[in-house]
């Protein structure tokens, strides 16, 4: 007879599994690019977020921009994030968040999220998925006045507002106005 603890023990296996088959065509097609505090730091500042406003993170990863941001800034956070493991991981850093009751996290294709309380939007995407967000965001009713904030990849067709080097690697940091 099998025990709980080895029955218990597989099916966290095995669940494990199926998370991350489920999950992994979109680690493919974008995969992990860790950002730095400090950059972080400077991307949101760029922003000038005032508290109680709406921060929304594109491809929330496993949470930290977003609730980094939400416990500085004291604004609103949605993140979305569509691949499953760092869905679990950003929903596990938001729960020991101080601002925890100030922070939502979706288990979401971006591309279909609502945008339109957004004060501010974040993204650390590839430059093919920044174009794509570059016409959503252009044909979405967005409030007046929203500030799109884009970590190493410029949209192509547009003018940023401000434009801040980040580090030895040349990847600039891009803030946008709609």
């Amino acid at each position: 007879m099998l025990s709980i603890f080895v029955i218990i023990w597989v099916f966290l296996f095995l669940s494990g599994l199926v998370i991350f088959i489920y999950g992994f065509p979109a680690m493919i097609a974008v995969g992990p690019i860790p950002t730095s505090k400090k950059g972080i730091d400077k991307a949101v500042a760029l922003a000038k977020i005032k508290p109680d406003e709406k921060f929304y993170e594109l491809g929330c990863g496993e949470g930290r921009v977003l609730v980094q941001t939400v416990e500085k800034y004291d604004c609103y956070g949605v993140g979305y994030e569509l691949v499953y493991p760092y869905y679990l991981l950003a929903k596990i850093r938001v729960k020991l968040s101080k601002k925890s009751k100030k922070i939502e996290v979706r288990c979401k294709n971006f591309f279909k999220a609502d945008l339109q309380n957004a004060d501010v939007i974040f993204c650390f995407l590839t430059p093919k998925l920044m174009q794509k967000i570059a016409k959503m965001l252009k044909e979405m009713k967005l409030k007046k006045g929203v500030r799109v904030v884009s970590y190493a990849f410029k949209i192509n067709d547009m003018e940023p507002i401000e434009k801040i080097k980040h580090n030895k690697e040349n990847w600039n940091i891009y803030l946008y106005k709609f």
